[in-house]
């Protein structure tokens, strides 16, 4: 065994029995009932509820673009899904079976990926799209950045979204970047490249547990050219709803 490999840490790997039930639940949208259908302005935000056993779809429908998600166990929103952990347990990009973490002390999984429809290609220095390196974009941010204030940013549309929830501002957080391309180059200085998602690509993802979930349609430049709306989608399936079964330890 390398010293590579000895270090490496992972989180537990789903069980054959797991990956196939996830696969179904994927594969299987006709047993489907739709719970929300939301379309997400460009440079807005919007928070909404999803139950656990409930398929969340993000979906990049007018063109490449960024979702920044906050996700918060919805009876106690101390409970927040940590990119930290989730980073060093799954990776800096997440893959379809990977986890969403939340933080301590219960450090559950929150959210699985289970379907993922953006076509993956070789990128400069290794780089990969669903991000967990990069911080969310602020005002301060971007100010620092550009030289301008008052800027849109997903700070502003995550704590804009959760106040229809009585959230206070402090509870945003770093956020998963679905959509996002990044990595890092020779000199170790991180960079992102214009989204590999196309028009009407998605991602899916299993709720783990009852949940609050914050998606600003990022305003930053590494969202492309121009930056675009995203539409959510929550869906209910009946047998997901009444099994026991998760994912998650």
């Amino acid at each position: 065994m390398s010293v590579a490999e000895k270090h490496l840490v992972r989180a537990p790997v789903p069980t054959p029995a797991e990956v196939a039930f996830l696969a179904r639940i994927a594969e299987d949208e006709a047993s489907r009932t739709t719970v929300l259908d939301h379309y997400i302005p460009r440079e807005t935000g919007f928070a909404f509820s999803v139950n656990r056993g409930c398929v969340l779809r993000i979906t990049c429908c007018d063109g490449p673009q960024v979702a920044d998600l906050n996700a918060f166990c919805s009876t106690d929103p101390s409970e927040h899904f940590w990119s930290g952990r989730t980073r060093t347990l799954q990776g800096a990009h997440l893959l379809v079976g990977d986890r969403l973490w939340s933080t301590e002390p219960k450090m559950r999984p929150m959210f699985t990926l289970i379907k993922d429809t953006v076509k993956h290609g070789p990128l400069p220095f290794n780089a990969r799209s669903h991000d967990l390196i990069y911080s969310r974009c602020s005002e301060r941010s971007v100010a620092l950045l550009t030289g301008h204030s008052g800027r849109p940013n997903c700070n502003d549309n995550l704590r804009h979204g959760l106040q229809a929830f009585g959230f206070d501002d402090r509870f945003v957080h770093d956020a998963f970047n679905v959509f996002m391309c990044t990595g890092y180059d020779e000199n170790h200085r991180l960079f992102y490249l214009e989204p590999e998602a196309r028009q009407d690509d998605h991602v899916e993802l299993l709720a783990e547990m009852d949940t609050v979930v914050a998606i600003s349609a990022c305003p930053s430049d590494c969202s492309g050219p121009t930056t675009k709306g995203l539409r959510v989608n929550v869906f209910r399936q009946p047998y997901v709803m009444k099994s026991s079964k998760t994912v998650g330890p």
